[in-house]
C-alpha cells in the first residue's frame, strides 16, 4: 500500500483563503454595524490567564455594546497573553454574542453573559479555533468612562484557557 509523504505547507501558504477572508470581513462589518446601532464602548483589559502550559499576563482590546444597554449585546476582543517564562506569546481573538442587563439611570451597572468563538495562536506558529463563554460586570463611573471585570472561559480541542481581567472602557467609539 502506497502512502505519499505529506510535507507541511509553508507558513505563508493559504493564510486566508478568499472565501474565508470574505466571510470574516462580512462578519466584522455586521459586528461593527450592530455596535453602532446599540451604542458602543471600547477599552483595554489587563489580567491573568491560565493557558495549558504556563500562567500568563493577558492584555486585550475589547469592543462591546454601551454599558447602559439592556438586551442582545455583541462583544469582541483582540489581545495577547504573555506567558512565563517569557518565551511564549499567545494571540487571542474572541467574537461573542450575549445578553446584557443594566440597572441605574445616571451611573448604570451591567451584567453581561456571553458566548462565542475564539482563536488562539502560539508564537505565530501553532493555532487553534474553539468556543468561549464569559461573564462581565461593568459599571459607568462618570460620563462615558467605566470599568469592567471579566471572567473568560475558552475551550480549544485539547485544552481549556480560563482568564480573569480588569479594564477601563470609554463609550461612543463607533457612534
Amino acid at each position: 500500500m502506497f502512502h505519499p509523504i505529506q510535507r507541511p505547507a509553508p507558513a505563508s501558504a493559504n493564510l486566508c483563503p478568499l472565501r474565508l477572508c470574505l466571510r470574516a470581513i462580512l462578519l466584522l462589518t455586521l459586528f461593527v454595524a450592530r455596535l453602532q446601532a446599540q451604542g458602543s464602548s471600547a477599552g483595554a483589559n489587563l489580567g491573568v490567564a491560565f493557558p495549558k502550559d504556563t500562567i500568563a499576563l493577558e492584555t486585550t482590546f475589547r469592543l462591546a455594546c454601551s454599558i447602559g444597554h439592556t438586551g442582545v449585546c455583541l462583544d469582541g476582543a483582540l489581545g495577547f497573553d504573555w506567558g512565563r517564562p517569557f518565551t511564549a506569546v499567545y494571540d487571542l481573538a474572541d467574537l461573542d454574542i450575549g445578553l446584557a442587563v443594566a440597572r441605574g439611570a445616571e451611573r448604570p451597572t451591567a451584567l453581561l453573559l456571553r458566548g462565542g468563538v475564539s482563536s488562539w495562536t502560539r508564537n505565530d506558529h501553532t493555532s487553534e479555533g474553539g468556543v468561549n463563554a464569559g461573564i462581565a460586570v461593568r459599571h459607568l463611573m462618570r460620563s462615558g468612562v467605566g470599568w469592567r471585570v471579566d471572567y473568560n472561559w475558552r475551550r480549544f480541542p485539547k485544552f481549556m484557557w480560563p482568564s480573569l481581567t480588569f479594564g477601563l472602557e470609554s463609550g461612543g467609539w463607533l457612534d
